[in-house]
């Protein structure tokens, strides 16, 4: 499903991503000498370093003549610093000569001070020719401003505050004037948005007041008339600018420019503008409509003479479907109702419309033949994306095969349920071959056109899909067909959606794209069209199990496509929307418009609300079938718990607070990085952690009721218990929740906290002292005492030294306690120790850590290097095999000290903080110690623990496996695992439990710097995961696609590694005296590896 024949995207001649950790500062296609080129700025994360590349064949010499932006200044005299290699100044600018790259040209440039951004244009360097962008000189923002400045709301700002640097100023002086027009608005909307080279708060800022526009929600006339001629030569303006804005945009800038078309008409080059004044009056005396005070007709055309709006497509249809009703004015008002107006609305205009339409029976035909045309030439004017019209427009430079296609989907608009599949079908099909024609159009005209084309065919789509999906039901169509239907629907929206997200890449998944979320989306249709084929042979409960795990992945695939918008524009429209209420005349927006202002756009987008519609229903239908339960149980609590139910946005902000009542959260979402707070028993979430996560593991360790609820209704109806007592329980596959009296619930947090502790002693050991810098593997003794390294050292060391040889372990050195201290009091980093024991002694005294815990970690991060550090880690890495002579030196050694000093510096990371005070564990007397390793390029990375944690069974063993390096798995990562489980005797084959949903898989090698601090592994502390653990260097990405994956197709070979790891995990076990072990390991080319193993908390 999805519509087969599109036409293959076009390689793109101009392609470069830039570096991963590269944030896309400017991206624009334009001619240079009659050449199409590329420029594409990027900036790294710190906003300190701008490349500004240019690409294209066969390209002159270039320079690049900048100035920096500050506080919306343009061209502001750049300071000295900021002037790198090949710059010259030039008066009050910069001139940095382009040199060759590995793609185009490359020019660097270092940002400092209050530099917002760059502005700059091109210059030929030998025969002095400029070049600037389509639509001005060339900007790149660097730092992004923000929204609010001072975090102050608009309302309490004074307009010039408010919109300082951001164009808001200028919207909100325009809306406040005492007369406007429809037509001023479009004339000033593209001012602010010509304006707009880079400024993405801008882009957004004019998108949000043009929506307004749209919904009705500023007014489109105020004491002021407008020819119709002149809207529509201004619509036409607008239109072409903002086409012109989408061509050279990439990403979310693309979908919100998109979006911004669609609340815009096409207009024209003026003569059907008059043919709007000049028709009515033509109708009128034709039929012998008398111009006389008192009449529908003529009221309207009082209305349409002074100032004709998008409302009169509305009328206009209106008193049509009262002609053909032979003059039923119930027809009229319906149609009138329907579309969003009322007489209130029609009385409300400057020249009101307050009587009801007359009937000239004796005309009828004349009058509908002759207002059909009328409504051509209103659309023409005022609507953009009308279906109708845009394939009138299209159809002369479309090619016969995508007319055919069109005039298809024309016909067939009202098919019935049975045949809207297929009309969406053509729809989705004529728009793959429409998303390769728009992105290398260069006929701006044209591509405006398909534009609205594009824009008309969703919208029809969303018709038919919304049509459709009430017919979806077990009862009229059985629960197998049921299944059948709502997949393919599925395919045909998620497909779709990839288009309009990514138009014109194809359906290839490219792993090196900067548009994640189209991506990830173009990943889960691939495999879904495998479960596609497979579900036409009939819907088996092995069936449902896996197509659960794709629908897992889409849904989370949509939710970020969708928070990515809503992030992106919801502030902007609270921002602006309460700042225009108070200075408009009529008050508005409206407070309803604003608040809901991203949910209305999404759902009148488009495909994301198709798909979120039919995936909610399928996964009805997928559980009813064997496909997953809707509960799954992280950690059982006490057993359960009782508590008072709050709901919070994420776990993430509300980590450092403390409940002072037992409190169980709904927490809408969690990332795995964070703990759980004091005074919280119990924890829902819709969110999947893994089940072995280092979060999953903590909240078993401190007894709190942890599970996901998968099933989006019930996690709603939860709802229903915030600010009332529960008692939760799980039941089997279930979690049984009832109220509960809350009087019987006073303890503290600071109560339940001993209660969950109790019997627990956790202490540090005392501290150790400087030793040596690096102990190579033979000096590592797990015996010794006092130890000068942590439990995972030891045991890794000592599981090399008792496992049976065909269970693989990794060559190890350690960097002990005391090293970090040592490094410390060396003179070289002596202002560093002193701002050290001050930020140490500070932290104590302020109620939000989070700035002075960041501020240590900046501090480990500037120490300088010992010569002695460097050449004792080199030395004991030798010795224990790891590297060989040569290696680790110069920018090596430099990689390989951030890498160690960043596992010092996690000692002061949040989730460490958090859990160690709730532990009462000191901070400042943990120790870090750092075992390095060869990391294992692994194929398959798993974790497993010898006792099940999900149900305590002491003769099974739980494991969970990612494709690729462990880290996706132990650091959460978004998706769920391969989890089975297995008894002990290996008697009766695994039992898998989940299917891997997990985006990305990470793959690479090199050294890995693990921290092994006195603060993991304590008895009845589960440290584990709290620091960090940090490659040399950067893993690759790669976007994971499991309907060519060999753990998913290959039963044998599955079988054969859930069977490996559950041996080695018997093995390990036997090796520490039968003691129950947490393991983390991998597999590659047919071997397995134990990396690390810890008694199982």
């Amino acid at each position: 499903g999805g519509g087969g024949g599109g036409s293959k995207a076009v390689v793109d001649a101009l392609a470069y991503d830039p570096p991963e950790e590269h944030i896309v500062a400017a991206d624009v296609r334009f001619n240079l000498d009659g050449k199409q080129v590329r420029l594409l700025a990027s900036r790294d994360e710190a906003g300190k370093m701008l490349e500004v590349r240019v690409i294209g064949g066969d390209l002159p010499p270039l320079a690049m003549h900048w100035g920096a932006r500050e506080h919306g200044k343009k061209w502001g005299k750049p300071s000295e610093e900021m002037m790198g290699p090949n710059s010259s100044r030039k008066e009050n600018a910069v001139q940095t000569d382009f040199v060759k790259g590995d793609k185009g040209q490359v020019a660097s440039i270092k940002i400092e001070g209050n530099a917002e951004g760059v502005d700059f244009v091109l210059r030929h360097a030998s025969d002095n020719k400029w070049f600037k962008a389509p639509d001005g000189d060339f900007f790149a923002r660097v730092k992004e401003e923000d929204d609010d400045p001072n975090d102050t709301p608009l309302e309490q700002l004074s307009l010039s505050e408010a919109g300082a640097g951001m164009g808001v100023d200028s919207i909100a002086a325009f809306e406040s004037r005492g007369g406007l027009s429809l037509m001023e608005r479009f004339n000033a909307a593209r001012t602010v948005l010509k304006d707009a080279a880079g400024d993405r708060s801008r882009l957004r800022a004019v998108m949000v007041w043009l929506r307004f526009s749209q919904m009705r929600q500023l007014a489109w006339q105020r004491k002021h008339n407008t020819k119709p001629t002149l809207l529509s030569q201004e619509a036409d303006k607008l239109s072409m600018l903002i086409t012109s804005k989408w061509a050279q945009a990439r990403g979310v800038d693309a979908e919100l420019l998109r979006m911004m078309l669609s609340a815009v008409p096409r207009g024209s080059n003026g003569d059907d503008g008059q043919a709007i004044r000049d028709q009515i009056l033509v109708i009128m005396r034709q039929f012998e409509i008398k111009k006389r005070k008192g009449c529908w007709m003529e009221e309207w055309h009082q209305k349409l003479h002074n100032n004709s709006t998008p409302d009169d497509i509305i009328i206009c249809q209106a008193y049509l479907a009262f002609l053909s009703s032979n003059g039923d004015r119930g027809e009229f008002w319906r149609v009138i109702h329907e579309n969003g107006l009322n007489r209130e609305r029609l009385a409300g205009y400057e020249r009101a419309i307050t009587t009801e339409p007359d009937f000239y029976g004796h005309a009828k035909d004349g009058l509908i033949n002759d207002f059909h045309n009328y409504l051509r030439i209103l659309k023409n004017v005022h609507a953009g994306a009308d279906l109708e019209k845009c394939v009138e427009v299209c159809r002369p430079f479309l090619d016969g095969h995508m007319n055919q296609l069109l005039e298809a989907v024309l016909r067939e608009r009202g098919a019935d349920e049975g045949r809207a599949i297929g009309v969406v079908d053509t729809i989705t099909e004529v728009r793959q071959m429409l998303s390769s024609r728009m992105v290398n159009e260069g006929d701006g005209t044209k591509l405006r056109d398909l534009l609205y084309l594009d824009l008309g065919l969703e919208a029809q789509l969303r018709l038919m899909a919304e049509r459709s999906l009430g017919a979806m039901n077990e009862g009229s169509l059985g629960m197998d067909k049921l299944t059948r239907a709502l997949a393919l629907w599925i395919a045909l929206a998620a497909e779709n959606l990839g288009i309009t997200a990514s138009p014109g890449s194809g359906k290839i998944v490219d792993d090196k794209s900067v548009n994640s979320e189209a991506n990830e989306m173009k990943a889960c249709v691939r495999d879904w069209a495998e479960m596609l084929q497979e579900a036409h042979k009939g819907v088996s409960p092995g069936w449902a199990v896996r197509a659960m795990a794709v629908v897992e992945r889409m849904r989370r695939a949509l939710g970020e496509t969708v928070e990515d918008i809503s992030s992106t524009v919801q502030p902007k429209a609270e921002y602006l929307g309460h700042g225009l209420a108070m200075v408009t005349p009529e008050k508005i927006p409206e407070k309803w418009c604003i608040t809901l202002f991203s949910e209305e756009l999404i759902r009148g987008g488009g495909c994301a609300f198709v798909l979120s519609s039919y995936l909610r229903k399928l996964d009805k239908a997928l559980r009813a079938q064997g496909g997953g339960h809707i509960w799954q149980i992280v950690s059982a609590g006490k057993p359960g718990a009782q508590g008072w139910v709050e709901e919070v946005p994420d776990l993430m902000s509300v980590q450092a607070k403390t409940y002072s009542r037992p409190t169980i959260l709904l927490a809408n979402s969690l990332s795995g990085e964070e703990e759980v707070p004091p005074g919280v028993v119990g924890v829902i979430t819709p969110d999947a952690p893994d089940v072995l996560a280092h979060i999953s593991v903590r909240a078993r360790n401190l007894k709190v009721f942890f599970a996901t609820c998968f099933d989006a209704d019930e996690f709603e109806n939860l709802g229903r218990y915030i600010g009332k007592a529960i008692d939760c329980e799980a039941s089997g596959d279930t979690v049984v929740i009832s109220e509960t009296d809350g009087t019987k619930l006073g303890q503290s947090s600071e109560d339940k906290l001993a209660e969950g502790l109790s019997g627990i002693k956790i202490s540090l050991p005392p501290p150790a002292k400087f030793t040596k810098y690096a102990i190579p593997e033979s000096d590592i003794n797990p015996d010794a005492t006092p130890r000068t390294f942590g439990a995972k050292s030891t045991n890794i060391v000592a599981a090399r030294r008792m496992l049976p040889k065909w269970v693989e372990t990794p060559r190890s050195a350690v960097v002990p306690f005391g090293v970090f201290e040592k490094v410390l009091e060396h003179p070289e980093n002596k202002e560093i120790a002193t701002q050290y024991k001050t930020a140490v002694e500070q932290l104590h005294t302020v109620d939000e850590p989070t700035g002075h815990l960041r501020k240590l970690q900046k501090l480990i991060l500037a120490l300088n290097a010992p010569k002695e550090l460097q050449e004792g880690v080199r030395a004991a890495l030798r010795l224990s095999g790891i590297i060989a002579d040569g290696e680790l030196e110069g920018a090596e050694w430099d990689e390989a000290y951030i890498a160690l000093k960043g596992v010092w510096a996690s000692k002061w990371n949040d989730r460490a903080w958090y859990s160690c005070k709730k532990a009462g564990i000191g901070v400042e007397y943990v120790q870090m110690a750092v075992l390095v390793q060869r990391l294992v390029e692994s194929e398959y990375a798993f974790v497993i623990h010898t006792e099940n944690p999900s149900n305590g069974a002491t003769d099974e063993m739980y494991a969970e496996v990612v494709v690729g390096l462990g880290e996706t798995l132990v650091g959460n990562y978004p998706g769920r695992a391969l989890g089975f489980s297995m008894k002990k005797d290996g008697k009766t084959p695994p039992t898998v439990e989940s299917l891997p949903s997990k985006s990305v898989g990470l793959f690479g090698g090199g050294l890995i710097f693990r921290s092994d601090s006195n603060g993991e592994d304590l008895p009845g502390f589960a440290g584990a995961g709290l620091y960090d653990s940090i490659p040399m260097v950067h893993n690759s990405r790669r976007t994971l696609m499991y309907h060519r994956e060999p753990l998913i197709k290959d039963q044998a070979l599955a079988d054969k590694i859930m069977r490996g790891i559950c041996q080695v995990a018997v093995d390990v076990e036997a090796a520490f005296g039968g003691k129950p072990q947490d393991i983390e390991g991998c597999y590659r080319g047919g071997k397995f590896y134990v990396v690390q193993t810890r008694p199982q908390v």
